[in-house]
């Protein structure tokens, strides 16, 4: 079970252990540092009127800054899965009219039925369909929320999820992880925990810290036709970060070294070691260890900060 006592919350406050007053505002969603006072354990702030509570970015927003060459990628093969889904509806044909798609028009004649389609009418189908990549991407989200929820039941109840109880679109997902606890068989020390820094000045929210007992083997590294990678953990406290995305990227394990510096500066004990459990649709999961440093994400971060100071000179220049 999860110890509760490791931290206090009072109203929209999380109190880190060393004190430090940590404020997630949903919306707009910001974090928000309050004065550390450890002796102000359960007091209540009025936000409004504190001066010394600080804005600072979360750890997710400042990795916003770096490059994602997959996306433009994923953008091109999700809209030819939606032109492909399309055609099997029966509302566009693969073949083209003068090198263009075919539009189905309903109810009318066998041969003038069909017309050369143009972008702008495909794009009202893909939406109409729910198959644009917003919608994909919108449901890659609740399919990611749908699995954490099911990390999170577990780290409060110790009850191992039942894949059998979610959507089919769900349910591998949480297959794979039910496999990583499975072979793992963790200890939950604390789920959702809020840290920051006030040092380096960003804040964010980690999925799971976890206790491994004994050695366990665990999934490394899963291909695509050959059998898993697999290592042992050793015993001690790991920090982890739940993904179901499509793979494991740069800015995951930059991701989770700004967690555990700022999980340190808040008075949690380093860990062992930080990874991904990288859950997918197949059932199927595997454990990567960050190959970061703090160093890799503070690179980002005076990046993030540089990219602000540019906008901010650019808005006074169009006064």
């Amino acid at each position: 079970m999860v110890e509760t006592e490791q931290r206090e919350v009072v109203g929209a406050v999380t109190v880190a252990p060393n004190g430090l007053p940590i404020y997630f505002q949903h919306d707009p969603r910001r974090y928000r540092l309050g004065p550390l006072a450890p002796d102000q354990a359960g007091t209540s702030w009025e936000l409004e009127s504190e001066p010394e509570w600080d804005i600072v970015p979360s750890v997710s927003e400042v990795l916003d800054v770096l490059h994602k060459p997959g996306l433009p990628w994923w953008g091109m093969t999700t809209g030819v899965e939606g032109l492909m889904a399309l055609n099997g509806l029966g509302l566009v044909r693969e073949t083209a009219f003068n090198g263009h798609p075919a539009l189905a028009v309903p109810n009318g004649p066998e041969r003038s039925s069909w017309s050369p389609a143009t972008a702008e009418e495909l794009t009202a189908l893909l939406t109409a369909q729910q198959l644009t990549v917003n919608h994909v991407r919108d449901k890659a989200g609740t399919r990611g929320l749908a699995v954490h929820g099911a990390l999170e039941d577990w780290a409060a109840s110790g009850r191992l999820p039942d894949p059998s109880i979610f959507p089919a679109e769900e349910a591998g997902y949480v297959r794979g992880l039910l496999a990583f606890l499975r072979d793992v068989d963790p200890e939950p020390v604390a789920s959702e925990v809020m840290v920051a820094s006030r040092e380096f000045g960003f804040a964010g929210r980690y999925d799971l810290r976890l206790r491994v007992t004994k050695p366990r083997p665990v999934v490394a590294k899963i291909y695509p036709k050959k059998p898993p990678l697999m290592k042992t953990l050793q015993p001690g406290e790991l920090l982890t970060d739940l993904k179901s995305s499509k793979g494991v990227y740069e800015s995951h394990p930059r991701q989770l070294e700004a967690y555990e510096k700022a999980s340190i500066e808040c008075g949690w004990a380093p860990t062992l070691a930080r990874g991904i459990i990288h859950v997918t649709e197949d059932g199927r999961y595997e454990f990567v260890r960050s190959w970061a440093q703090f160093s890799d994400f503070l690179a980002v971060l005076m990046v993030w900060r540089s990219d602000q100071a540019m906008k901010r000179r650019k808005k006074e220049l169009t006064k």
